[in-house]
Protein backbone atom coordinates (compact mmCIF):
# COMPACT_ATOMS: atom_id res chain seq x y z
CA UNK A 1 0.00 0.00 0.00
CA UNK A 2 2.44 2.23 0.75
CA UNK A 3 5.01 1.74 -2.30
CA UNK A 4 1.63 1.88 -4.41
CA UNK A 5 1.40 5.55 -3.07
CA UNK A 6 4.60 6.29 -3.96
CA UNK A 7 4.48 4.76 -7.45
CA UNK A 8 1.38 6.30 -8.06
CA UNK A 9 2.81 9.64 -7.16
CA UNK A 10 6.41 8.78 -9.11
CA UNK A 11 8.02 9.61 -6.58
CA UNK A 12 11.82 9.94 -6.23
CA UNK A 13 14.24 9.65 -3.30
CA UNK A 14 13.51 12.02 -0.87
CA UNK A 15 9.78 11.70 -1.34
CA UNK A 16 7.92 12.85 1.35
CA UNK A 17 4.53 11.03 2.54
CA UNK A 18 2.93 13.66 4.66
CA UNK A 19 1.07 12.20 7.68
CA UNK A 20 -2.08 13.66 6.04
CA UNK A 21 -1.40 11.59 3.05
CA UNK A 22 -0.81 8.53 5.34
CA UNK A 23 -4.36 9.23 6.76
CA UNK A 24 -6.31 9.97 4.12
CA UNK A 25 -4.57 7.56 1.09
CA UNK A 26 -4.00 4.43 3.81
CA UNK A 27 -5.33 4.54 7.52
CA UNK A 28 -9.35 5.43 6.22
CA UNK A 29 -9.12 2.85 4.10
CA UNK A 30 -8.10 -0.15 6.80
CA UNK A 31 -10.61 -1.73 9.03
CA UNK A 32 -10.04 -2.45 12.67
CA UNK A 33 -8.32 -6.05 12.41
CA UNK A 34 -6.05 -4.37 9.99
CA UNK A 35 -4.18 -1.98 12.20
CA UNK A 36 -1.57 -4.60 13.37
CA UNK A 37 -0.81 -5.36 9.38
CA UNK A 38 -0.27 -1.67 9.01
CA UNK A 39 1.94 -1.44 11.77
CA UNK A 40 4.17 -4.60 10.42
CA UNK A 41 3.96 -3.40 6.92
CA UNK A 42 5.74 -0.05 8.22
CA UNK A 43 8.33 -1.36 10.27
CA UNK A 44 8.98 -3.55 7.33
CA UNK A 45 9.25 -1.24 5.11
CA UNK A 46 11.99 0.71 7.48
CA UNK A 47 13.86 -1.99 8.38
CA UNK A 48 14.49 -3.32 4.58
CA UNK A 49 16.23 0.24 4.32
CA UNK A 50 12.93 1.16 1.78
CA UNK A 51 11.60 4.34 3.82
CA UNK A 52 12.91 6.46 6.82
CA UNK A 53 10.36 7.53 9.43
CA UNK A 54 10.02 10.92 10.80
CA UNK A 55 10.03 11.68 14.44
CA UNK A 56 5.94 11.76 14.31
CA UNK A 57 6.19 8.39 13.80
CA UNK A 58 3.99 8.44 10.40
CA UNK A 59 5.67 10.58 8.39
CA UNK A 60 7.41 9.04 5.57
CA UNK A 61 10.56 9.20 3.18
CA UNK A 62 11.19 7.29 0.23
CA UNK A 63 15.40 6.43 0.57
CA UNK A 64 17.14 5.86 -2.58
CA UNK A 65 16.66 2.03 -2.16
CA UNK A 66 13.07 2.30 -1.99
CA UNK A 67 13.40 4.78 -5.48
CA UNK A 68 15.16 2.01 -6.93
CA UNK A 69 12.27 -0.72 -6.38
CA UNK A 70 9.83 1.20 -8.01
Amino acid sequence: MFMTWFKSSRALEGHIMTKQDVINGILKKLGPKEDRPFQLAMDELKNDGIIDMKEDGVTLVLTAKGADLL
